[in-house]
């Protein structure tokens, strides 16, 4: 039977753990898949495309600023009225070109000559440029367009052939004739500068991508392997929905190298070219993933503890349902269904036995002379005495109101021996003297020893009936059925 009731409480204990365990695992999962739902929501539809257009912003801002100033020098009519005069004092181009390049703080500024063909800068003619010269093909290609200004990405003689983005701009006469081209340069490694502060600032990759997919400028690349973006394993997939040329921006999104890419672009038609901000998710994720194995383990610890309480509560409670049921909470001593049960096995054990059963003299009596607490507590007292009288192998139950009934291993003359102490302990205790003034309180007990096949029903009619028959014949006398 305990292995049952122990077997019962395991199971009991195991689905508690998994249900409470259960139920907090789940509820984090999908408090995870929400909030990693809503941070990845919002990375694409906001903070991306917020951080590419003031990327934008800001690259407009820095260089258009060298776009202005070369369309300021084509314009400048000290250009025009010296190329047209037939560039007779270089001096003059020198200096001029020298105070462009300090004032704004150009890596270069230049004027190349459609009539001489001379290539201007701020330390006077670099070189005579050629149709067969590779090298200065960008100027035949550029002339060639009729557009008023291009970006180029080239190798600046001047410098040491340090790669240098270089802002070309027509010179017209007041005809409308080519007179050259002029221009500034910017350091390409300045640009890359520019968007390393961009890329600290946003925590992005940033790359300028012209028409055909090369990559002109970019800071730390760790999300693009090629250097060119068609040839990239995952965004190579995409490029060309990328590269194509339109006033509103895109969102994009590909499995590269490092993981899950987010990626939105914005064209650049000033300088003809893509600005692309790319977004591992993996990483953008990282920190809710984090936070949700730290809640996961916070959690597991308080569920622990729950469930530590849990489990304390469900076995006091148990044993407090294992050894309260068959009890009397006033007195201690089993109460009557308990006592059916106890009998039943004594029944089964086969041996002899006899049944006393004791009910106190005028009880209402002392009711009423002493209260009903001091009552309860002559009821407690008479149940101790009886118990330590009998001893632990007896049973002690209380039968109704004032009643006690005893099953106790012993046949009718045991019995009786131990009903005459019961009663003389009774008479003569100092606890119960106390609480009653000194007045005895007396008691009567009725026997009926063990029969054959006898019922509980029937022995405890026989000890009820010896007891009548005891308290008929007056106080402190004890009859045998």
């Amino acid at each position: 039977m305990a292995g049952k009731k122990l077997v019962s409480r395991v199971y009991l204990f195991i689905f508690i753990s998994v249900l409470v365990f259960s139920g907090y695992f789940i509820t984090n999962i999908v408090s995870y898949q929400a909030a990693k739902d809503s941070l990845r929501s919002s990375i694409i539809n906001t903070s991306l495309p917020l951080t590419r257009d003031n990327i934008y912003s800001e690259i407009q801002r820095d260089l258009m600023r060298p776009v202005f100033i070369s369309s300021l020098m084509a314009n400048d009519t000290f250009v025009k009225d010296w190329a047209i005069g037939g560039e007779k004092n270089v001096a003059q181009i020198k200096k001029y070109l020298t105070h462009i390049k300090h004032k704004y703080d150009f890596f270069a500024s230049f004027f190349v000559s459609a009539q001489t063909g001379n290539y201007y800068y701020y330390d006077g003619i670099l070189k005579k440029i050629s149709k067969d010269v590779p090298r200065d093909k960008w100027y035949y290609d550029f002339t060639a367009k009729h557009e008023p200004y291009e970006l180029t990405v080239d190798t600046n003689q001047a410098e040491r052939n340090t790669m240098t983005i270089f802002i070309n701009h027509r010179v017209h006469d007041y005809d409308h004739k080519l007179l050259g081209v002029t221009g500034v340069g910017l350091e390409l490694e300045r640009i890359k500068n520019l968007l390393s502060e961009y890329q600290v600032r946003y925590d992005r990759d940033i790359f300028l991508v012209d028409m055909d997919g090369n990559i002109q400028v970019s800071a730390r690349n760790t999300v693009i392997s090629e250097s060119n973006i068609k040839k990239a394993p995952g965004i190579g997939e995409i490029a060309s929905q990328i590269l194509q040329v339109s006033y509103i921006s895109g969102n994009f999104e590909y499995d590269g190298e490092n993981g899950h890419m987010l990626l939105t672009s914005r064209y650049i038609p000033e300088f003809n070219w893509f600005l692309l901000v790319v977004q591992n998710q993996n990483s953008a994720l990282k920190t809710i993933w984090q936070n949700f194995i730290k809640n996961t383990m916070i959690g597991f610890i308080l569920t622990l503890l729950i469930l530590g309480v849990i489990i304390a509560v469900i076995n006091y409670y148990h044993s407090k349902l294992e050894t309260e049921p068959g009890s009397d909470a006033l007195i201690g001593c089993f109460n009557r269904q308990e006592f059916i049960r106890l009998f039943n096995m004594q029944i089964a054990a086969s041996k002899d036995f006899s049944l006393i059963l004791f009910d106190i003299d005028d009880f209402r009596g002392i009711n009423d002379r002493y209260g009903h607490i001091c009552g309860d507590m002559i009821l407690e007292r008479i149940a101790s005495i009886i118990k330590e009288t009998v001893g632990t192998d007896s049973t002690v139950a209380r039968w109704n109101g004032d009643k006690f009934m005893v099953i106790i291993g012993a046949a009718s003359e045991g019995a009786n021996h131990i009903a005459m102490k019961v009663l003389e302990a009774v008479n003569t205790d100092a606890k119960i003297l106390r609480l009653t003034e000194n007045e005895i309180v007396k008691l009567c007990a009725g026997i009926s020893p063990h029969a054959n096949y006898e019922t509980e029903a029937s022995m405890t009619f026989r000890a009820e009936t010896a007891l009548a028959e005891a308290k008929s014949c007056g106080h402190n006398t004890i009859r045998t059925a």
